[in-house]
């Protein structure tokens, strides 16, 4: 399914399973004034299905949000077809180097690059950024939507909520980390895993904050 989120701002689901779970992976573009970005490269198993995405699309560079091989497994197959910059978090570059996956650009948190703003999330992966396009959140995996089959545990009072335990390198951070996508200017919160969020997406973080505060941990 693919979607316009708004002027310049485009998710698709692209299907996809993991182990005995089949639920659709999301992808966004975006077009910044520098740049067309892609964030989100699928793994092998996404790969057609990505790019005849990025056939649509005037694609410059690749985001890969973190180190997880649905995050970054499909770059080889898209430079097999596409001119790429590819970037990664500069402390998730050690999965994409065992893998053997090529990358261009290092990324920090709190930059700029090609238009979006990077915010720090570590947990889920060792150097987990999120990604601030004007009002839009690409969350990648900072949470994801509280109807996806990877949310964590719990009865989540809103629209988003972790990933669960065993996805994260460091639970108790992720958790921490939540509260880092609050104090922006957010209206709409694209998630790799489950639902968006296309309106009050501050609130619906703050929804989140509050019963990440409340939960016995």
């Amino acid at each position: 399914m693919d979607m316009d989120i708004r002027d310049g701002v485009y998710a698709y689901d692209l299907p996809w399973g993991w182990g005995d779970i089949e639920e659709p992976l999301s992808v966004a573009i975006v077009e910044t004034d520098e740049a067309t970005v892609l964030f989100g490269t699928g793994d092998d198993s996404t790969a057609d299905d990505l790019r005849a995405v990025l056939e649509d699309h005037d694609v410059d560079v690749a985001v890969a949000e973190h180190g997880d091989i649905d995050h970054f497994g499909g770059i080889p197959a898209l430079r097999e077809q596409f001119d790429l910059t590819v970037a990664i978090p500069a402390g998730d570059t050690q999965f994409l180097d065992d893998a053997g996956v090529h990358y261009d650009v290092e990324m920090a948190a709190g930059e700029t690059y090609w238009g979006f703003e990077t915010i720090g999330v570590p947990g889920h992966t060792p150097d987990n950024l999120a990604y601030l396009y004007e009002d839009v959140l690409l969350a990648g995996d900072a949470v994801c939507g509280s109807d996806s089959a990877f949310a964590m545990d719990g009865d989540w009072p809103g629209a988003l909520a972790p990933l669960a335990d065993e996805l994260n390198a460091d639970t108790a951070q992720t958790l921490e980390s939540v509260s880092l996508l609050s104090g922006h200017d957010v209206e709409t919160v694209l998630t790799a895993h489950g639902q968006n969020v296309l309106e009050d997406g501050e609130a619906e973080i703050a929804t989140l904050v509050e019963a990440i505060d409340a939960m016995d941990r």
